[in-house]
């Protein structure tokens, strides 16, 4: 397969980790949450900002021991320079819902906003950004975030960390080769159960399909798997009706692109033979079993004027 002809992987990455992180959200806050923290509890909060008709589905509210916050994550293929400011106006709309439902005027809890990169330059991140509304030199006003960008850590890093839901990420690790691959599903097996664990192997294979040092990760990880634990989970399901879909579609593509084919080709032996041209069963044959338009075209154009056959089908 060549490039153009790879699918848009940013519709497939977005709705994997959207899936992945709300089917197991307290997995998902721990991830996000220092080590030392007890989660008693997280629920993701859907609201909807009437005025913006923006839907804030990707804020988490998670519950610390006494301590209440949101964290909301951006996922990000690469960066982009649009970033801070859709943090920033992403972060005020989150804030301003939360203080619309609150029954205690201009309460919320703390947010906290994280972007999480998959993919870009080779030269380091820091660990934080910002979008300044005030200007320089005056008291700071506007939203600070923190950069994960997990392709520039190793698989011992991402193994490291609280939650299993990281290793997910490790088919984009500086270091993601075969032997790290086979520690990063066995780790996986050893701190996911059931439905989690299917539905994280699921991503992982994803993320080895986005990895943009093309180490063709994926036929590495595949055997490490059982058969059942890609069949049947949700992410594989989504796949395969897509590609079902696809496949419909360049059928019925396919289907008029031939049925235009054999429309010119029968138009090519009627002007023929309307201007008393001999077309040979060879020839005939020839017409007929072409699919390509393009060339179909070439020869009615030559047949308007040609005397023989000859000078029809001619190559040159």
């Amino acid at each position: 397969m060549n490039s153009t002809e790879l699918p848009d992987f940013g519709e497939d990455v977005d709705l994997t980790l959207r899936h992945v992180s709300r089917q197991f959200p307290t997995s998902f806050a721990k991830a996000l949450l220092p080590n030392r923290k007890e989660i008693t509890g997280a629920t993701w909060l859907d609201t909807q900002v009437t005025s913006r008709q923006r839907r804030l589905d990707r804020v988490i509210e998670v519950q610390a021991g006494e301590e209440r916050r949101l964290e909301h994550v951006e996922w990000q293929l690469e960066w982009e320079a649009s970033v801070p400011e859709r943090l920033f106006e992403y972060h005020v709309l989150v804030a301003m819902t939360v203080m619309d439902k609150s029954n205690v005027a201009h309460v919320r809890p703390p947010i906290r906003t994280t972007v999480v990169l998959l993919s870009g330059r080779e030269k380091p991140w820091p660990s934080s950004g910002e979008c300044r509304t005030s200007p320089p030199g005056e008291l700071f006003s506007g939203v600070s975030f923190e950069i994960d960008a997990v392709y520039q850590k190793t698989v011992a890093e991402l193994c490291a960390r609280a939650s299993p839901f990281w290793l997910i990420f490790t088919p984009l690790a500086v270091d993601a080769d075969a032997a790290n691959m086979k520690l990063a599903v066995n780790e996986l097996r050893a701190r996911a159960r059931d439905r989690e664990l299917e539905e994280l192997l699921a991503a992982m294979l994803v993320m080895a399909d986005v990895d943009k040092r093309n180490r063709n990760l994926r036929e590495v990880i595949l055997p490490l798997l059982r058969e059942e634990t890609v069949m049947q989970n949700w992410l594989y399901k989504q796949g395969e009706a897509r590609g079902r879909e696809a496949g419909k579609a360049l059928g019925e593509a396919h289907g008029r692109e031939i049925g235009k084919a054999v429309g010119e080709a029968t138009a090519l032996l009627r002007i023929l033979e309307r201007r008393g041209t001999a077309v040979p069963a060879e020839a005939r044959e020839k017409i007929l079993a072409c699919t390509n338009t393009s060339q179909l075209e070439t020869w009615l154009d030559r047949a308007l004027t040609a005397t023989v056959i000859d000078e029809v089908l001619t190559e040159s």
